[in-house]
């Protein structure tokens, strides 16, 4: 299929499923998979991530978080409506480089829950994110699925919090771009919010609860179809929502009609820039001064520690 004939389709499915939705689009659609208590084993549904490392286990982010010289903060990445993906690796490759510890939990993993676009095409997951848009519980629309997303987020700050008391930053691509600007939970230890490809039009503009108080980054491509971007009305920002502060506002665009995070020219640069202003620090490039076969012992206890099987 050629890519102006698939972006034709993409267009048309989305635009079905906006106008199939709209007018329910504030619902709260409960489901089981919703329930407080699933949050419990997000740590079984993560990856972590580390300077120096790259992918952890967690006993081993647990013993070295502060162990590993000048970590700046750490960024908790919340993935799309297709769960974690090779997208997720790559993102925090690029935190991790720049000096972040990173935790990746996966939210549809959990106990009786679907995907919020089902598929084994591009097209497919569109016209099927298209389906659950309308029918509106295994959707991004649905608060009561951006509430469990965050339910989440708050499990793994509240385990963050006796390892480190640096930064947290709340970072996600689409769906999970949605799920950071639904965070309202006030707390002291996060300082700002990333959005990857994602946009505020009418559909979703009452799931927007974020602080804007607290700095956002976001990139947008302007035909963007997942953003519900066309050439006539271009994916729509959140300049509107940080029009008293304009300053807290970092946002990206281009003229493309990708999906993809950090792959457009000046996107990386964009975001590191960003994070510089904000979360001061120099990213680790060697390992002077840690000797990894010191730590050992600290990982032994981590797993000693533990049950087994856990």
């Amino acid at each position: 299929m050629k890519l102006n004939h698939l972006c034709s389709r993409i267009a048309f499915i989305t635009t079905l499923a906006i106008a199939g939705g709209v007018s329910q689009a504030q619902d709260w659609r409960h489901a089981p998979a919703y329930d407080k208590a699933l949050a419990a084993n997000v740590l079984d549904r993560s990856v972590f991530f580390l300077p120096l490392y790259g992918t952890v286990y967690r006993a081993k982010f647990e013993a070295l978080i502060k162990e590993v010289p000048g970590i700046r903060g750490v960024v908790i990445h919340n993935h799309g409506c297709g769960g974690q993906w090779g997208w997720e690796t790559h993102v925090a490759q690029f935190y991790y480089r720049e000096g972040f510890a990173v935790v990746t939990p996966e939210f549809v993993t959990r106990e009786g829950n679907k995907l919020g676009c089902p598929g084994g095409s591009l097209e497919e997951s569109l016209r099927r994110g298209g389906e659950r848009f309308r029918e509106g519980i295994y959707t991004a629309r649905n608060p009561a699925r951006l509430s469990a997303r965050g339910d989440d987020i708050a499990q793994v700050v509240a385990w963050l919090k006796p390892l480190t008391s640096l930064p947290i930053l709340l970072s996600g691509h689409s769906e999970g771009c949605r799920t950071v600007y639904f965070w309202d939970r006030a707390d002291p230890q996060i300082k700002g919010g990333i959005c990857h490809k994602q946009s505020l039009n009418a559909s979703y503009e009452h799931l927007w609860k974020w602080d804007t108080a607290l700095p956002m980054w976001s990139s947008n491509e302007d035909e963007d179809p997942w953003a519900q971007g066309t050439k006539a009305q271009p994916a729509v920002g959140f300049e509107r929502k940080f029009a008293s502060r304009p300053e807290n506002l970092t946002s990206f665009r281009y003229a493309g009609n990708g999906h993809d995070p950090l792959v457009r020219p000046g996107e990386v640069e964009s975001l590191r820039a960003w994070l510089t202003k904000h979360v001061p620090g120099r990213p680790p490039r060697d390992t002077s001064g840690m000797n990894y076969e010191d730590k050992l012992p600290l990982i032994e206890r981590q797993l000693r520690a533990r049950p087994p099987g856990r």
